[in-house]
C-alpha cells in the first residue's frame, strides 16, 4: 500500500468532520496501515472500492486526525450543554425567585384580608354584645315594671 500524503484533505471529495462512516460512494470503511516512509504505520479509513481503483478518489482520512477532530467536537456539545445547563439553572432560579415573592405577597394579602375580616366580625360582635346588653337592660326594666303592675307582686 502506498499513500505518500500526509494530509487526507486532497483525496476527499468532499471534507468530512470527525470519524467517518461511509465513503462518498456508500460504501462502508475500512482502516488501513500506510507503509510508506513519510507516514510508516499511520493508520487511516479508506473505502475498499479506492484500493482497486485508484484512479478514483474515494475517502480518505487519517484515524489521528479523525479522532482528534472527533474529541473536539464532543468537547465542544459537553461544552454548549454545560453553558445550557447554567443557562436552565439560572432561569429556574429566577422562575423560583418569582414564585416564591408571589406567594408572598400572597399570603401578606390574605392576611391583611384575614385581619379585616376579623376586625369586621369583632365590630359586629361587640355592637351585638352591646345590643344585647341593652336589650337585657331594657328587658329587666321592663319585668320590673310589669311586676309592678301584676297582682303577684302587690
Amino acid at each position: 500500500m502506498s499513500i505518500s500524503s500526509s494530509s487526507s484533505s486532497r483525496f476527499n471529495r468532499r471534507q468530512v468532520t470527525g470519524v467517518p462512516t461511509r465513503c462518498w460512494c456508500g460504501r462502508k470503511l475500512t482502516t488501513f496501515c500506510s507503509q510508506t516512509d513519510e507516514n510508516p504505520f499511520r493508520r487511516f479509513y479508506r473505502c475498499e472500492i479506492a484500493m482497486q481503483r485508484k484512479t478514483e478518489k474515494h475517502l480518505f482520512k487519517w484515524i489521528d486526525e479523525a479522532l482528534l477532530e472527533e474529541t473536539r467536537m464532543v468537547d465542544a456539545k459537553v461544552k454548549r450543554l454545560v453553558d445550557e445547563m447554567k443557562e436552565l439553572k439560572n432561569e429556574m432560579l429566577a422562575k423560583f425567585e418569582h414564585q416564591q415573592k408571589v406567594l408572598l405577597d400572597m399570603e401578606e394579602m390574605m392576611n391583611e384580608k384575614t385581619n379585616e375580616m376579623m376586625m369586621a366580625n369583632a365590630t359586629s360582635f361587640e355592637e351585638m354584645v352591646n345590643a344585647t346588653i341593652e336589650n337585657s337592660s331594657e328587658f329587666r326594666i321592663m319585668m320590673f315594671q310589669f311586676a309592678k303592675r301584676s297582682k303577684y307582686f302587690n
